[in-house]
């Protein structure tokens, strides 16, 4: 997108534009931002410059109303030029540190409990997402034989729990054997999936002393068929009810297409990869996002790493979002998250 050329006045009122339509939900016009900002200049100014804006294509004119609205392109210049994060008063932060704070009954799902802190504090819809270990990169291999002369292969990301599969060996490779085994895959990590496991296999038939090839091959491929059986978690959602409840979802059809937003997990899933594993945070609006019903939305996300695995939290809602103060909820709870991990 082309940068509008905008002087001091210009970026003023587009803020003031924007801002005012984000909190009143209604067009915005020139008597009443020269009145909610005590500006000095005159309408007939503001009016002009209103005009400019929507000449540049940063404003709109619904209908016959003498206000205007921002555009897609209105809001993607005040959030790249125009906007501040705002601070999160100490209420806010201490009710989302409560939502968070382990029970007295144990330590329930953090990312169940983030998912619901920031739908409870942005009044949006609130999303989380990790990629399935079979997208992550593996950093972590253990090789154990069991009592039974079973032999245990467990895989993972740098942190959390490590997926493992076991299986039997004719006759079972000794300690020292599974060992140097370990080793050969350790000084080749990481891998990059699936497809990096099943070409270390391959190399393993070249490099590898001989009587290591046979077991580095059943173990690496048996680590890439372990990864490929893991599902991808379905997107974690909260708020529904909150979302449903902003005024530019109370027709049927967007409240049809709401639905079809929840529906239909991928479209979620595909906003939300940009930000995984990235501590920025990452604001996508309306057409940025797609097609079809997420094209009218917004979503405000950023990066985690839940169990070992990168992923994305977020908000998605309407394009009229207050977005300064979702920018700093978003960064508040994927921090509390990450150290309550």
């Amino acid at each position: 997108m082309t940068r509008p050329d905008l002087d001091e006045r210009l970026c003023r009122i587009l803020k003031f534009v924007v801002e005012s339509h984000v909190q009143s939900a209604e067009p915005v016009g020139s008597q009443y931002v020269r009145a909610a900002y005590h500006l000095s200049i005159s309408p007939a100014t503001i009016r002009s410059a209103m005009q400019r804006l929507e000449s540049l294509g940063l404003l709109g004119h619904p209908h016959t109303s003498a206000g205007r609205v921002p555009t897609e392109a209105g809001y993607r210049t005040y959030v790249d030029r125009l906007m501040e994060p705002e601070e999160l008063p100490p209420g806010t932060r201490r009710a989302i540190d409560s939502m968070l704070a382990p029970s007295d009954a144990g330590d329930p799902d953090a990312s169940a409990a983030a998912t619901h802190a920031l739908a409870r504090a942005s009044r949006h819809l609130a999303l989380l997402a990790c990629r399935p270990f079979g997208q992550q990169r593996v950093e972590r291999v253990e090789l154990v034989r069991l009592a039974s002369g079973t032999v245990l292969l467990a895989i993972g990301g740098g942190e959390g729990d490590l997926p493992a599969t076991s299986w039997r060996i004719a006759p079972p490779p000794d300690a020292p054997l599974l060992a140097r085994a370990e080793r050969w895959i350790r000084a080749r990590l990481p891998a990059a999936g699936p497809d990096e496991l099943r070409r270390l296999a391959a190399g393993a038939a070249q490099e590898a002393e001989p009587d290591l090839r046979g077991l580095l091959a059943d173990a690496l491929e048996r680590g890439a068929r372990l990864l490929e059986s893991i599902e991808a978690p379905a997107v974690r959602i909260d708020g529904a009810e909150q979302i449903a409840k902003q005024p530019e979802f109370q027709s049927a059809a967007r409240l049809k297409a709401l639905v079809s937003i929840l529906a239909e997990r991928e479209g979620l899933t595909r906003v939300l990869e940009p930000t995984a594993g990235s501590p920025r945070v990452r604001i996508s609006i309306g057409r940025e996002n797609g097609g079809g019903a997420i094209g009218v939305c917004s979503v405000v996300a950023t990066g985690i790493t839940v169990s070992g695995r990168s992923g994305s939290i977020g908000v998605l809602g309407p394009l009229r979002m207050p977005y300064p103060r979702l920018v700093s909820l978003v960064t508040y709870v994927s921090r509390r998250l990450a150290e309550r991990a």
